[in-house]
Formats: C-alpha cells, sequence, structure tokens
C-alpha cells in the first residue's frame, strides 16, 4: 500500500513523462540583456499543403519523412510572450476544515498532492520559463492565490497529525521557494529582469498587494523572518504606487474595523439603527452549536494577528488607526465579545461530547485575548518610541504623552481588560520609561496604578501568577474563568524545621540562575532587579541584556552584596498545642462570670440614658398653661382636637365629657356656657388638662357616693385560712372557689381601658 510519504518522495521532477510537462530550453542571451528585452526565434514543423500521400514513406528514413512531408518554419518573438509557454496543468490548494473530522478532510490530501506537483513544476522551470507561466498562464496565478486565501496558520497548523501534517508542511516549504524565486528578479548575469518590471506585473497578476504582503508576513515571520523582511521591503518602499499603498492600508484599517464590529454585533447583538454588514460568519443560531463559537473566536483570532502583523512591518500604519479611533474601540469589544461567549460557553455538554473541538476553541480563545493585547500594546510602544525620536521638541512629546494617557484611561474603564495588559505588560515598568525621557503627571500615572492593583481581577492574577510558578505570558494564555477553570487543590502546609520559608528558597534559586548568567553582577543587585519586575526571572534576564532596566537601579552598584536577614529562632515544640486552659479545677470554670459582664458592659454601653421622657405619674401640669399645641395645617383634622389657643373652639358644645358628681354623689348641673351652677369651685370645659389630683378625688367621691366602703384593712381575705394541717372554715374553701372560677385566663386584660382613660384626662403624654 502506497502511503503519503512514499507519493511525496516519488515526486521526482526529472521525470517528465510522469507528470506530463514540457520543458522547452531555447533560452539564449549572449548580450547579456534584460530577459523583458531579448527576442529569440522561434522554430517548429507544419504539415505540407500537397504533400503526397503513398505508401513509399513506410520504409523510409525519418529525415527522409521530415523533408518530404514537413515544412519548416521560424519566428522571431519576445522572450516573454504566451507562445513559450510549456504544456501544464496547475492545480489549487483545498483547504483544511478544521469544524470537521480527518475522515471528512480526505480530499485535503488526494487535491494538495496536486498542488505539491504544480509548485515542484514551477521550482523546476527555468528563469524564461518560470516567468513565461507566471506572466501567461491564467492559471498559475489563481493556483498560488488559492493558499493565500485559505492559509492554515501556526496555530492550527498543530491540531493536524499523520499524514494532513506531513502534507501540509511540504506545501509550507514549496510555497517559500515558489515565492522566494518570484521575488528574485536576478538569477544570474543573463537571467534577470528590472525590479520595476517585475514588480509591476506581480501587482498586475494580484500576487503582490497589501493583503498578500500581510498574510505572507503572517506565515512565515517565525520561520523565515529574511524573507518577510525583503518582501516587506519591496512592496513598502516603491514609492511609484505610495498613494495606492496608502489607500490599502486605510482601506484594511477599516475593513479590520469593521470585522470587529460585526462579530462583536453577532455574539452581543446588534443595536435597532445598525447597519449589518455581511462577513464570513453565520449569524448566531437559535440553538447551541460549538461550531459556530469556533467560527467567531477563529475569524476573531485571525483579524487581530493580520492587524498586528501590519503594525509590526508598517509602522505608519499604527498612526493612521490612532486618528481612526481604533485603539479606543478595542477594550469595550474584548470585555463585551469575550464575556459573552464565556457565558454561551458554560455548563455545556458539548464540551465534553466534541473535547477535541471544545479545547480548539478555548486555545484560540487564550491566543485572541493574548493578540489583543498584543495589538493594544503596539499604540503605547509607538508612543514610547516617538517619545524617544522628538527629544528636544517639548510641544510633540506632550501630545505623545496625552495620547498614551488617553490610552490607558480608556482601558482602565474596563477592568478585564486593564489586567490582563498589566499582568503581561507592566504598566508601572512604562511610567517609568516615558518618566526617563520626558516629563510625565505623576497624579494621573499613580493613579492609574493604584486603580489596576485595587481590581480584584489583578489580585486573581497574580494570586493565579504565584500559584501556577510559570511566566507571565503562560499565565495570561492558559488563564480561564473561575466558573470553567477547575478548581486548585488546596495546599496543606507541611511544618518545616528550616529557617528559610519557601518563598526565600525561590528567590534564592532565581537569584543563582541569574548570577549563573551575568557572574559581574552581585546579588543584592540582582534582588532588587526581581522586585522591579515582580519576580519575573525571565523579564529581568531580558531586560539586563537589552539594557533596559529602570532609571533607579542605575544609582545601585552592580555587584552589591544581599544581606540576609537574621534567622528567627527555633520555637520550642510543646507536647500540648492549643488553647492554654485559665482554670485549676471545674469549680472555678462554673464560677466564671466574665462572659456575662462582658456581656452586660457591652448592652450598657449601646444604652443612653436620659430623664427626658421618664414618666412620672405625679407630674404638675398645672403652670403649663402657656406651651402651645401643634395644629395641623389640614382643617378638616381640626374638629378632631380641641386647641385651648382657639377661642372659636372654646364655645363650642358639641364636646362631650362624663358627668361630674358633687361630693354628696349628685351630678352638677351647668348652665348653657358650661359653667357649673351653685358651686364656688366651677368646673371649666377650657381645662384641657385639669389637676390628677382633683380627678382623684372626685372618683373618689363618687365610689362612696355608690355605697361602696373601703375594706377594713386589718381583716385578712377570704382565701387566706388556716395553716396547711389544721382545717379550713367553709367560708374560705368557697371564697377559693370562686377566686379559680372568675379567675381570668390573661393576666391585666383591662390595661388597654384603663390606659385609655388615663389619656383622655391627661395623665399620660400622648
Amino acid at each position: 500500500m502506497v502511503t503519503i510519504r512514499d507519493s511525496l518522495l516519488d515526486l521526482n521532477l526529472n521525470d517528465n513523462e510522469k507528470l506530463g510537462y514540457v520543458y522547452l530550453d531555447v533560452f539564449k542571451n549572449p548580450h547579456k540583456l534584460p530577459i523583458n528585452e531579448i527576442h529569440l526565434e522561434r522554430t517548429w514543423f507544419d504539415l505540407k499543403k500537397n504533400c503526397p500521400n503513398n505508401n513509399e514513406f513506410l520504409e523510409a528514413r525519418p529525415e527522409e519523412i521530415r523533408r518530404k512531408l514537413l515544412e519548416k518554419k521560424t519566428e522571431i518573438i519576445p522572450a516573454l510572450d504566451k507562445r513559450w509557454l510549456p504544456k501544464c496543468i496547475l492545480y489549487k490548494f483545498e483547504p483544511y476544515v478544521f469544524n470537521l473530522s480527518e475522515d471528512e478532510n480526505m480530499a485535503f490530501i488526494t487535491k494538495n498532492l496536486l498542488f505539491i506537483e504544480s509548485l515542484e513544476f514551477l521550482l523546476e522551470c527555468d528563469f524564461h520559463q518560470f516567468w513565461c507561466t507566471i506572466l501567461f498562464e491564467t492559471s498559475a496565478a489563481v493556483s498560488l492565490r488559492s493558499f493565500i486565501l485559505n492559509p492554515i496558520p501556526y496555530y492550527q497548523s498543530r491540531y493536524l497529525k499523520g499524514e494532513y501534517a506531513e502534507i501540509y508542511k511540504t506545501v509550507f516549504n514549496r510555497f517559500l521557494h515558489v515565492y522566494k524565486r518570484l521575488l528574485n528578479f536576478r538569477a544570474s548575469e543573463v537571467e534577470y529582469m528590472p525590479e520595476n518590471y517585475g514588480y509591476e506585473n506581480l501587482v498586475q497578476k494580484k500576487l503582490l498587494n497589501l493583503p498578500v504582503v500581510n498574510v505572507l508576513a503572517f506565515l512565515y515571520k517565525f520561520s523565515d523572518i529574511d524573507f518577510v523582511n525583503t518582501l516587506t521591503t519591496i512592496y513598502f518602499s516603491n514609492t511609484s504606487q505610495l498613494d495606492f499603498q496608502i489607500r490599502e492600508v486605510e482601506e484594511l484599517i477599516n475593513h479590520s474595523l469593521m470585522v470587529l464590529e460585526m462579530i462583536g454585533g453577532h455574539v452581543c447583538g446588534f443595536a435597532k439603527d445598525a447597519v449589518i454588514v455581511p462577513i464570513s460568519i453565520k449569524p448566531r443560531p437559535a440553538l447551541f452549536d460549538l461550531s459556530w463559537i469556533y467560527s467567531v473566536v477563529n475569524y476573531l483570532l485571525n483579524t487581530l494577528a493580520l492587524l498586528n502583523t501590519l503594525f509590526e512591518f508598517y509602522k505608519p500604519s499604527i498612526e493612521m488607526s490612532l486618528n481612526k479611533e481604533l485603539p479606543f474601540r478595542m477594550p469595550f469589544i474584548y470585555i463585551s465579545v469575550y464575556k459573552e461567549l464565556y457565558e454561551l460557553l458554560d455548563n455545556r455538554e458539548e464540551l465534553m461530547s466534541q473535547k477535541e473541538l471544545s479545547d480548539k476553541v478555548f486555545d484560540e480563545i487564550n491566543l485572541g485575548r493574548s493578540e489583543f493585547v498584543d495589538v493594544y500594546h503596539m499604540f503605547i510602544s509607538y508612543c514610547l518610541d516617538k517619545t524617544l525620536e522628538c527629544i528636544g521638541d517639548p510641544k510633540q512629546q506632550e501630545h505623545l504623552v496625552e495620547t498614551y494617557l488617553r490610552l490607558l484611561t480608556t482601558a482602565l474603564e474596563d477592568d478585564y481588560f486593564i489586567c490582563d495588559y498589566n499582568m503581561k505588560y507592566n504598566v508601572a515598568s512604562q511610567n517609568e520609561m516615558f518618566e526617563s525621557c520626558t516629563t510625565l503627571d505623576t497624579t494621573r500615572t499613580e493613579f492609574i496604578v493604584s486603580c489596576i492593583n485595587k481590581f480584584s481581577r489583578q489580585k486573581k492574577l497574580q494570586e493565579l501568577s504565584k500559584l501556577k510558578k510559570s511566566t507571565v505570558e503562560s499565565i495570561f494564555k492558559d488563564f480561564k474563568p473561575p466558573e470553567l477553570e477547575p478548581e486548585e487543590e488546596p495546599v496543606i502546609p507541611v511544618p518545616s524545621h528550616n529557617t528559610g520559608s519557601s518563598k526565600e528558597k525561590e528567590i534564592d534559586i532565581m537569584i543563582q540562575d541569574i548570577m549563573d548568567m551575568f557572574p559581574h553582577l552581585g546579588d543584592g543587585f540582582i534582588l532588587k532587579c526581581l522586585e522591579s519586575y515582580n519576580y519575573n526571572s525571565s523579564d529581568v534576564i531580558n531586560a539586563i541584556l537589552e539594557e533596559n532596566l529602570p532609571p533607579h537601579l542605575y544609582d545601585i552598584p552592580f555587584d552589591s552584596i544581599r544581606i540576609p536577614p537574621e534567622p528567627e529562632p527555633e520555637k520550642p515544640v510543646l507536647a500540648y498545642k492549643g488553647k492554654k486552659p485559665g482554670y485549676d479545677d471545674a469549680m472555678e470554670l462554673l464560677n466564671d462570670k466574665k462572659d456575662v459582664q462582658e456581656f452586660k458592659s457591652l448592652l450598657l454601653e449601646g444604652v443612653q440614658y436620659t430623664n427626658d421622657y421618664t414618666y412620672d405619674d405625679e407630674y404638675d401640669d398645672r403652670y403649663d398653661d402657656d406651651v402651645r399645641i401643634k395644629v395641623a395645617d389640614n382643617p378638616l383634622d381640626e374638629v378632631l382636637t380641641l386647641n385651648p389657643n382657639r377661642e372659636d373652639l372654646a364655645s363650642d358644645t358639641s364636646y362631650s365629657s362624663d358627668e361630674e358628681y358633687d361630693d354628696s354623689g349628685k351630678p352638677i348641673s351647668t348652665n348653657e356656657n358650661g359653667r357649673a351652677i351653685g358651686t364656688q369651685d366651677p368646673k371649666s370645659r377650657m381645662n384641657f388638662c385639669e389637676d390628677p389630683a382633683v380627678l382623684r378625688e372626685r372618683r373618689e367621691a363618687r365610689y362612696r357616693a355608690r355605697g361602696h366602703q373601703p375594706q377594713n384593712p386589718q381583716k385578712k381575705p377570704g382565701v387566706v385560712g388556716k395553716p396547711k394541717g389544721q382545717g379550713q372554715e367553709k367560708e374560705v374553701l368557697k371564697a377559693r372557689d370562686k377566686k379559680n372560677t372568675q379567675k381570668s385566663s390573661r393576666a391585666n386584660h383591662s390595661r388597654k381601658s384603663g390606659a385609655q382613660w388615663k389619656r383622655t384626662r391627661g395623665m399620660i403624654p400622648s
């Protein structure tokens, strides 16, 4: 059985009959002219019109047959002409669909074997045939663009396995060699063309424009940076197409911003008046679909990665993006899109049933978040670089610093974004870099740093970075939200007899590793560097190699020695661990009233003593006639309250009261004005609050008038009999039975009526 590896090894380009291609080697250039100025002689044979039709040529020699039947023709044509085209068929690249399984992507292998043959053919052609094929064979440009339009980035290529990975690796390498040959306009002294001529033809064939350059730079910047530098230099250094290049850059930035807005709309919903532009993802489905989420996160990641590549290799595009307010809209898109995606993925069964696809989703979500932060950092780095370039121009530096502070302030509104950014690019260190080259408002920078440190998100990330013991970049990329991240097992502290803690041991190890690389540095200086970079040894090493340490570290001697703290004395090991008992015996414990006293003192502290509201039953209010009573503003309520300060209500005869009696028990008669007749101490209705002593005397008089005599205080109650065991009288037994029969089920059941009566008489302040 023939395997994919055998098929790749069988691509022997010297066997022309197998590939079905015909090579024509007619190129000659004795005068060493450019290929676009050379004309070549083309010779071919045609059948004669009046050729004899007999059998006498059956036994003739080939030379004789050619002389009698064929006619030789010659033509002088340019070296770059479609008549020099070799007979060939160039195939297109077949993309890999990561939402499908390997069995459903079998066409990726079969069709891309043919695509590899096409690339091999272009590599084996000589200079003349290669450019004739590129310029005049329509399938050549289509074949090359098919790979550029559907590439497999580095973060997706790691998903390929086995035969699929070998196929793509071969395509990736062969395509790079083909494009290197496209950009090499001089193969030798006799095989070359002017660069302007080759550039114009590549642009005309759409093999060299901004999207193509950006995609190729994105694909090969990690594997062949020299090729990427050559490609970007050829494209961006051509001043003849400067206006066209600027329009292409602006169009690409506008397209990227539009894609980010549309992705946010598809995930979070569009506004009512929003203009919806179709993009390469479907609208959000009504039912949960993990494949749709993968298409969203992949599209978002590709957009940001290409935008980051553009900023990396063409710096003027950063200033264009700032003018279009692109960075100031990124934090909100970051928060809204990824928050909604995490909520969609929370507790879904598809995460377990489609484990492979769900892993891809989370990987690309984390990489997308990283690209968001990297793109945002490009703008801050641009401000810092321009500030360094403008030393001596305070006005320009002030504008750049204001842009930098505006970027941080905008990101500060979205705590998740600014905390993620701070974990990868320390904001405090950036502030120190700006302070080293220009004047910075320290009040604003300190406020920004303090706000970041107070965010709960920042504290969570710091805990994760210490817990996992890895670099900041890996913590950022591997971090998942709390609801989706597996819980960490609690670390049980183990008693240790060593003088140093585990954290100090880790610091000693980091210091020793750095000293092994830089033996001329002292451990004290290295400790200060680690403190400035949050104990990240990789950042310290990079800063030392790049000579990019913070300014305050240059004031410390490089060979300073670290003075370790004095070790703490060992604590004695006690047989009994816990709270020492404070009592000698159980009786002392039971007699302890400390908790009662503490509770009493706590209660008394919360009570404020005052005599202002103490009720006095013997209060004398005869001298309070000058006290005015507040009257309600509503006139309807005035008839319900007798106001002694209103004379019109004093003569109101509708006021009712209990009948009054004299000392003999007879009712006291009153005249029409309400005054008592025939009494020396008439009762006036204007006395709103009478003397309680007078009321008690009057009530006692009525009580006596009704025939009730005061009890003899020396006579014992009927229920009290003889001592127990001596027998009881009959009256005592009756009294006791009567008391039990008439006893109320509830004590003090008539308190309410008595209190109301006292309130109407003014005995209780209302």
